[in-house]
């Protein structure tokens, strides 16, 4: 069965490069993440972990993360170098100020509690 519609004209293969184009521009752009919070903090006291983002984390995780996986080790026209991380350093987000009160020295009078002798 042959196709009703020629789809290899120079204006159709334009019209796909140019959206592909603004696909890739569009997600490529950080600016355009959902979601994505204006600061990013470690979690501090009061907080659980949470997923924080490549981008994050290092000025150029995604080099430091080819260089562990060993992406490119055998390529041998383009030799991968030593990749020294540029690490982001993030503060951490304390919901409350450390404050230890301690009480006065516990002391248990005979008596006090009727099951403990």
């Amino acid at each position: 069965m042959t196709d009703t519609r020629k789809k290899a004209n120079r204006g159709d293969y334009e019209k796909e490069q140019e959206l592909n184009t603004n696909h890739r521009d569009y997600f490529s752009n950080p600016e355009n993440y959902i979601r994505k919070p204006d600061m990013t903090y470690l979690p501090g006291n009061g907080l659980l972990g949470a997923k924080i983002h490549t981008l994050d984390l290092a000025n150029n995780g995604l080099a430091i993360q080819n260089y562990l996986r060993g992406t490119g080790s055998a390529n041998m026209v383009n030799p991968s170098s030593q990749e020294t991380p540029d690490i982001k350093y993030l503060k951490s987000l304390n919901m409350f100020d450390k404050c230890v009160y301690m009480p006065d020295p516990l002391i248990i009078h005979r008596g006090e509690r009727p099951t403990w002798s």
